[in-house]
C-alpha cells in the first residue's frame, strides 16, 4: 500500500486526500524536534520557576519588609501629629483626649474617634505600635499658666504616658511641651521626665524649635523631645534625628496670608487674651495691615498653624478658638516625621 509522508512532521497517510489535507491546512505543522524543542523550552521555564520560589521562600526575609509604621497619638487635640503623619503614610491606631469638642473634630478629619480620659485607658487594650507621640498638657509648666508642675494635677499626666511605654516598648517616643519644662522648677521637673524614660530602656534627645525658621509665620516656640529605644538599630542615629537645619525656611505673613501685614512674624496664636487692644501685651491677633487695624479670622489662624483651609473644626466658636490655640503647629510634626522616616 502505497503511503504519503509529511516532510515536515513525519506523519504518515495512506489516503492521498488524507495527507493533501494535511498539508494544505490553515495552520501547518512544523518539523518534530522544533516542537520537542519548544516543549523543553517550556518545562526548563517551569522547573527554574519552581527552584527560584523555594530560593525565596528559604530565605529571611527582613522583619519589617511588609510591615506598616503605626502610633498613637495621647492628648491628640486636632491631630497634628496625625495630619503630618499621614502625610507620610503611617497608620494611627489609638488616640485619646478628653476634650468633647475636639474629639469631634479629631473624628470628622481623620476618621476616627479619640478614646477619653487617659488615666481610665488600659495599655493592654491597645495594640502594638512604633511611635507614641504625645503633647501632654503644658500649662503647670508654661508661662500662662502658675507653674505648679507635678503639684498639678495635668503635670502628672506625664505618668500616665510612661505606663503606655513601659507596656509596649514602642521604639520611638516623641514627647512635645512648652520650652518652660527645661528650666521649670530649677530644671528638677525636666531631669525627672528624662530620668523615667532612662530608666525604661531609652536614649533621649531634645531641641527648643521655633515655627519662623521652617515656614510659618508664627512666633511660637515649643520643646521636642524624642526617645529612642537602647536596643534599635534606630539608636545608631539618635543625634540626626532632630538636626532640621534642611527644612529651615522663611515665609512673612503677608506671603502666607496674601494681605500687606506690616509685621512679618505672626505673635504666638494663644487661647486667651483674643481681642485685646493692639497695643496690649496681651494682643496675639490684632495688626495693621494697609495702615489699618485687623484680627486674624480662625482661617488665618488655621494657615499659621499649618492645616489646610478645608480642615474642619467642630464646636461652638469659643471651642474652635481654643482648639487653635493649643495646637502644635504642623510644621514641627511634618518636620520630625521627615526627618525620622529617613532612619527607620
Amino acid at each position: 500500500m502505497v503511503k504519503y509522508s509529511c516532510e515536515k512532521c513525519g506523519k504518515e497517510f495512506t489516503q492521498k486526500g488524507h495527507y493533501t489535507k494535511h498539508t494544505t491546512k490553515k495552520n501547518p505543522c512544523v518539523f518534530e524536534s522544533k516542537i520537542e524543542e519548544m516543549i523543553e523550552k517550556v518545562v526548563a521555564k517551569k522547573i527554574n520557576e519552581i527552584k527560584t520560589s523555594e530560593v525565596i521562600l528559604n530565605e529571611e526575609i527582613p522583619e519589617n519588609i511588609f510591615k506598616n509604621i503605626k502610633f498613637i497619638d495621647l492628648f491628640c487635640g486636632i491631630g497634628s501629629f496625625h495630619y503630618s503623619f499621614k502625610k507620610l503614610g503611617w497608620d494611627c491606631v489609638m488616640s485619646c483626649d478628653i476634650d468633647k469638642a475636639v474629639k469631634e473634630t479629631y473624628k470628622s478629619n481623620y476618621g476616627i474617634l479619640p478614646l477619653g480620659d487617659i488615666t481610665e485607658i488600659e495599655p493592654k487594650n491597645i495594640t502594638n505600635y512604633d511611635i507614641l507621640c504625645a503633647g501632654f498638657p503644658c500649662q503647670p509648666f508654661s508661662q500662662c499658666g502658675q507653674h505648679k508642675g507635678f503639684d498639678d494635677k495635668r503635670g502628672t499626666l506625664f505618668f500616665n504616658i510612661m505606663k503606655f511605654v513601659d507596656y509596649h516598648k514602642p521604639k520611638v517616643i516623641i514627647l512635645e511641651n512648652v520650652m518652660g519644662l527645661l528650666n521649670h522648677d530649677g530644671g528638677k521637673t525636666f531631669e525627672k521626665i528624662k530620668c523615667d524614660i532612662e530608666t525604661s530602656n531609652y536614649s533621649i534627645t531634645y531641641k527648643v524649635i521655633k515655627c519662623s525658621d521652617y515656614g510659618l509665620p508664627q512666633m511660637r516656640k515649643r520643646l521636642i523631645i524624642v526617645g529612642v529605644r537602647n536596643d534599635t538599630e534606630l539608636i545608631n542615629h539618635i543625634d540626626k534625628l532632630l538636626d532640621l537645619d534642611e527644612y529651615k525656611k522663611e515665609t512673612t505673613l503677608t506671603e502666607l496670608l496674601g494681605k500687606n501685614f506690616e509685621k512679618k512674624i505672626a505673635y504666638t496664636i494663644r487661647c486667651g487674651g483674643k481681642n485685646s487692644h493692639i497695643d496690649d501685651k496681651h494682643n496675639w491677633d490684632g495688626y495693621m495691615v494697609d495702615g489699618k487695624e485687623y484680627r486674624l479670622t480662625k482661617e488665618d489662624c488655621l494657615k499659621i498653624q499649618g492645616f489646610s483651609s478645608d480642615f474642619k473644626l467642630c464646636g461652638n466658636n469659643k471651642d474652635q478658638w481654643k482648639q487653635l490655640g493649643n495646637t502644635i503647629p504642623t510644621i514641627f510634626t511634618e518636620i520630625i516625621g521627615l526627618n525620622l522616616k529617613k532612619y527607620l
